[in-house]
């Protein structure tokens, strides 16, 4: 199964919505090329939380949708509030009417023998009182949830995959962005007893630095047991070579694909 993943959008910043848009006519139109019938993307898909954003994504979201594209998203801290930093209720009204869905989190859904969990990083970030940056929290409640919702889907086939995705980068740790709770994320993923992973997958954002975390050839990350740790960059950011990347995860071959886009 392959699947694409977008980050870090930031439609109302630059030209980000027209580069949005190109990105998803690259999909719709080769999908011969990509192979792809899941989108998963991590956050930060608005910028500073004005309401034109919100229904902007949709239209381009809704193509994908409606060309038969499942398409999961996660909140990051720009989609809760204006610059990233002030999170903002009426922000959270308007991801779940035009982007998520009114769902609880985690939040999981099956294609096939594939178990997609969505997390909200902003969750217990809401409830912080301590205003330091862009961090995520996940809390002990929805970290308790997940928990037990990956005990459920063991108990369901040793044949399911799982495939978590979020926005706040658990190997990240400077303190203005971190994930506040990443040990404890890590703990609850990971069986503590032979150093193995409950997770087939683990994709995030935020940082704009694109980067294989467990690459079999480079990584300090092995301790995990996850076959693969993917942080994407800012999808609408241009390279060094003027053009944008969109990076394709194949979960059964544990490898990453980048194609560029004009």
């Amino acid at each position: 199964m392959k699947v694409i993943q977008l980050s870090d959008i930031h439609i109302g910043k630059s030209k980000n919505h027209e580069r949005f848009a190109t990105l998803v006519e690259w999909i719709l139109k080769k999908k011969t090329t990509h192979k792809s019938k899941t989108v998963v993307i991590t956050g930060d898909i608005v910028d500073d939380g004005a309401l034109w954003q919100y229904k902007e994504a949709k239209r381009e979201i809704d193509k994908l949708r409606e060309s038969g594209v499942k398409v999961f998203c996660v909140p990051g801290n720009h989609d809760y509030g204006p610059n990233g930093i002030i999170e903002n209720n009426e922000c959270i009204g308007y991801f779940k009417k035009y982007i998520s869905g009114d769902i609880d989190y985690p939040h999981c859904e099956m294609i096939g023998n594939h178990a997609f969990v969505l997390l909200d990083s902003m969750l217990e970030e809401m409830q912080e009182t301590e205003l330091w940056g862009a961090q995520g929290k996940l809390g002990k409640n929805q970290l308790r949830n997940l928990d037990k919702l990956l005990d459920d889907l063991e108990d369901g086939s040793n044949e399911t995959k799982v495939i978590i995705a979020l926005h706040h980068h658990p190997f990240y740790y400077n303190y203005f962005l971190k994930l506040r709770d990443d040990n404890l994320f890590k703990k609850v993923i990971t069986r503590e007893e032979n150093e193995t992973s409950r997770a087939n997958c683990v994709m995030f954002g935020h940082k704009h630095v694109e980067k294989r975390f467990n690459d079999p050839n480079d990584s300090k990350e092995k301790k995990y047991g996850i076959d693969l740790i993917f942080a994407s960059g800012s999808t609408t950011e241009r390279h060094s070579n003027g053009k944008m990347a969109i990076p394709v995860i194949d979960l059964n071959n544990k490898t990453v694909t980048k194609h560029n886009i004009a």
